[in-house]
């Protein structure tokens, strides 16, 4: 059984059981009792009983990986460590030898459906790796005319090298723990084949003595010696696929009339979201990590044979994958989510021994998000978008983003006549800020009258008969999205009755209401003051 990184070098500052998705949660109480102690979190405690997804690609993993790949067992010229399944390499004096790549960070496993599951890595990074190998030495060899010795005389991993797309991008003078840093930088395309390469070099002396015979009995008079060193040389090497994983956006930016910040924010492939000092704005995707369960074991292999055990290095992986509740703004009282846009997409599995939700239908990729954002200091410079690789991320380029104006909008209705059963209604679209009439026959949006859908023309106004309704008439205006236009506008809406329109009303009774109310107010304190008993002054009739 696995068990999470406390089991497994919790010396290692970065042993969080969160990080850990594909360990076995515990659901008895008193065993789940015995792990917590008093500096637990609940977070932490959680996490020993079911798994928890990660806002963002977890800090930690980096951290454990750079110092578990440390516990790797220490050398043994005699036994070969290696995780199963490893290509391995023998020549006259090396056996089992290989090289293996422990982890390229920071990356992210992004699992975009069952058949396409990319490894995104930063454009800068490291590479950790594990090379070893034994020492054969041929069995001393004697007889009554010759004799060979053989000794080891020196090995070593003389040489390691990382090669990018088959070019060298870096090297070292040898090392059982090669850590390399890469830059895709001067590397055409984004797919590209990282390389580590260990040459490993065994000399051993052979000293050689042949008997020179004297006649006539042929006994060895004397003994005639020789010695050389023999060397055997092997390099060997491993690959992994990766992509390179960089962030540019691009979109548009709007101020609403109240001062809020409008924001549509492009990326053509997977991203984590955006966010302001007053938000932040999260698409479909989430994170977990886990051990990559090829390393649980090890295979230990001498001349008498191999064994397995327990392995001491259980490298960490982050992987992406749509969540099950969608895209997520926060706080909502401050971000308002108004489009999520993108490529429908079949869900991808999750393993078994990870317990998070699953999606089951096909889901909307997040390639495009727009919001509202109540942040009248803040502009697009302020936008940061996350990626979904750690560390990778960038600010808004207001060059790449288009400018929209969004203005208020000014609907009015008029009844112009009415019989019996009709009404003849006037509605009137106007932008407030330019006095400019708005057609919406030839742009997105609607307005409502009566509950059904009219437009209007080049002039603004529409003029239309509708059923005579026992109460008032509304309509209002509903504008397309604002990303759409190179004009936008915010909604507007009227009411009117058949004899007029219901704010006309409401004004003449405010109109008349306010000198009586204070003429009311006027007798009511005097009556109070000089005791003259005239309140209530209809109180004679």
């Amino acid at each position: 059984m696995f068990e999470y990184g406390h089991a497994n070098g919790g010396a290692h500052g970065s042993s969080d059981p969160a990080l850990w998705s594909r360990d076995e949660d515990i659901s008895d109480p008193v065993a789940l009792d015995a792990l917590i102690d008093d500096e637990t979190t609940g977070r932490d405690a959680l996490a020993l009983t079911t798994d928890i997804p990660f806002d963002s690609p977890p800090r930690g993993v980096e951290q454990w990986n750079r110092e578990n790949v440390g516990d790797f067992p220490s050398f043994d010229r005699d036994t070969s460590v290696h995780p199963p399944g490893v290509s391995l390499t023998d020549r006259r004096y090396v056996r089992d030898a290989y090289i293996e790549i422990f982890t390229a960070q920071p990356s992210t496993r992004a699992k975009l459906s069952p058949d396409d599951q990319p490894r995104y890595v930063a454009p800068t990074g490291s590479l950790l790796a594990v090379s070893d190998y034994r020492v054969r030495i041929p069995e001393d060899s004697v007889t009554e005319t010759e004799r060979t010795y053989w000794n080891l005389t020196g090995h070593d991993v003389t040489e390691t090298r990382l090669l990018v797309d088959g070019e060298e991008e870096a090297r070292n003078d040898g090392n059982r723990r090669p850590r390399f840093e890469y830059d895709f930088g001067d590397n055409v395309g984004i797919d590209h084949t990282l390389t580590v390469e260990s040459t490993i070099t065994v000399t051993v002396g052979r000293l050689h003595e042949r008997c020179v015979p004297t006649p006539p009995d042929d006994e060895c008079s004397y003994w005639i010696t020789s010695f050389e060193n023999q060397t055997s040389e092997v390099t060997v090497r491993d690959s992994i696929s990766v992509t390179e994983y960089y962030l540019d956006i691009m979109g548009f930016h709007a101020r609403y009339p109240d001062g809020d910040l409008g924001t549509v924010v492009i990326k053509s492939d997977p991203w984590l979201g955006y966010s302001l000092p007053t938000g932040d704005v999260r698409g479909v995707w989430r994170f977990y990590s886990a051990r990559d369960p090829t390393w649980d074991t090890l295979v230990s292999a001498s001349a008498s044979g191999s064994s397995r055990s327990h392995s001491p290095v259980h490298p960490l992986r982050v992987f992406a994958y749509p969540i099950k509740t969608g895209p997520t703004v926060s706080p909502a009282e401050k971000v308002e989510l108004l489009m999520v846009n993108g490529g429908q997409r079949q869900p991808p599995t999750l393993p078994g021994a990870v317990d998070l939700d699953v999606l089951e239908e096909p889901y909307t990729e997040s390639f495009s998000i727009a919001t509202r954002i109540d942040t009248p200091a803040q502009d697009i410079s302020d936008v940061t978008a996350h990626g979904l690789v750690r560390g990778v991320e960038t600010s808004a380029d207001p060059r790449l983003f288009e400018e929209v104006a969004i203005h208020r909008s000014n609907l009015s209705l008029s009844v112009l006549n009415t019989t019996a059963t009709t009404a003849s209604v006037r509605v009137s679209l106007r932008d407030v800020e330019t006095d400019t009439p708005i057609e919406t026959a030839d742009r997105e949006g609607r307005i409502v009258l009566a509950g059904k859908e009219v437009q209007t023309g080049r002039d603004g106004t529409l003029t239309t008969t509708i059923s005579r309704p026992s109460g008032a008439i509304g309509a209002r205006y509903e504008p397309g999205e604002w990303w759409l236009s190179t004009t936008a506008y915010v909604g507007d809406s009227d009411a009117v009755s058949v004899d007029g329109t219901t704010l006309s009303i409401l004004g003449s009774l405010y109109r008349a209401g306010v000198p009586v109310g204070l003429f009311l107010l006027a007798v009511f304190l005097i009556d109070r003051v000089t005791g003259m008993a005239i309140w209530p002054p209809w109180r004679g009739l």
